[in-house]
């Protein structure tokens, strides 16, 4: 199995005139081609998760409410017993299924260690393969104290992205967060930004201990970001809603800029100060400067759809925000935010 490769260098006339395959999707819209990270807590749930998604992919079965094309699997399940796996198989497949497109293993080798040729083996002995999961990434990295954690993680997720590439299927990488929190979920993800910087698509699970519901971030190079929520019924994860960038968006607007829009829209044109406009809107558990940040970041969700635009000045005394419709005459069409630093 191999995909379409270009020449190193091409003139962007030729790469317009020359057809190139479309992605390939293991699962449509959440798992293209490529290298893949799924990171999550611990004991969150992850392996039967991914050992669920294995045998949907292999044997064809829908992901989620897609459909998905039948093809060989092969689960590095590194971190578990011959005989733990035949439970988990027990409790998820039917006694009429057979699923032999999913081959199992429970020992590799470490990556520039004999994992790449492991694998490259696997893929001549199986051609129709589409899926290579290795659970976890740290079962197969070897302990190198020489150069940056960013240089390592980087060419050891490299190798497995090249191999990816170069067969056209996807090699997903299970991997853990750090118990740190941070404003960016994906800082959470253990280990430098080589490792999501190389990764063409990430997975990112949250989910409380003993939770009956967890959360999955997706985004990636050939997906805009999604949110899924996916609740645990006897050891299989069904999807309850799923969310686009749209409107994780909207859902992270503060609701005091929409309760200001409404405002706005009603009254029509408006000047003032940040505090004058906060009684005015009766809002009173924000902080002016709070509110004048939030209004520089999300201006153009909240109120560029509603037709509203605004200007923001300083001057010795004051500093003034003027709110006004597009469609009004003069200059006021001309946004002048440059100001807008807190």
């Amino acid at each position: 199995m191999t995909t379409t490769r270009l020449p190193k260098t091409i003139t962007a006339g030729a790469l317009l005139a020359t057809p190139i395959p479309p992605v390939k999707w293991i699962i449509p819209g959440l798992l293209p081609a490529g290298l893949a990270i799924f990171a999550g807590p611990s004991k969150a749930g992850k392996s039967w998760l991914t050992l669920w998604l294995c045998l949907q992919i292999s044997q064809g079965k829908s992901v989620w409410g897609r459909e998905i094309e039948p093809r060989t699997v092969l689960y590095f399940s590194l971190e578990d017993t011959l005989g733990r796996l035949q439970e988990r198989l027990y409790q998820l497949v039917d006694a009429e299924e057979d699923p032999e497109r999913l081959i199992l293993q429970t020992e590799s080798h470490g990556i520039g260690q004999g994992l790449e040729e492991q694998i490259v083996s696997f893929i001549h002995a199986y051609p129709d393969i589409s899926l290579i999961v290795i659970d976890t990434l740290q079962k197969v990295r070897k302990t190198d104290q020489s150069g940056s954690m960013y240089a390592n993680d980087y060419r050891d997720i490299g190798a497995l992205k090249e191999l990816a590439d170069r067969y056209g299927i996807c090699i997903l990488l299970v991997h853990h967060l750090r118990k740190q929190s941070s404003s960016d979920p994906y800082d959470q993800i253990s280990g430098s930004t080589g490792i999501m910087g190389v990764a063409d698509t990430t997975w990112l699970m949250h989910r409380q201990r003993m939770s009956k519901t967890a959360t999955i971030r997706i985004i990636g190079r050939d997906i805009d970001e999604k949110m899924l929520h996916i609740r645990e019924e006897n050891c299989i994860w069904t999807l309850d809603e799923e969310e686009t960038a749209e409107q994780l968006v909207t859902k992270a607007v503060p609701d005091y800029l929409w309760k200001v829009a409404d405002y706005i829209g009603m009254v029509g044109k408006w000047q003032g100060t940040a505090t004058e406009l906060l009684v005015a809107a009766n809002i009173s558990y924000v902080k002016p400067n709070q509110f004048t940040r939030k209004m520089a970041h999300y201006a153009r969700d909240v109120f560029s759809p509603r037709g509203i635009e605004y200007k923001y000045t300083r001057t010795e005394q004051k500093r003034l925000f003027e709110f006004f419709h597009d469609d009004d005459d003069g200059a006021d069409d001309d946004i002048d935010i440059s100001q807008l630093s807190g």
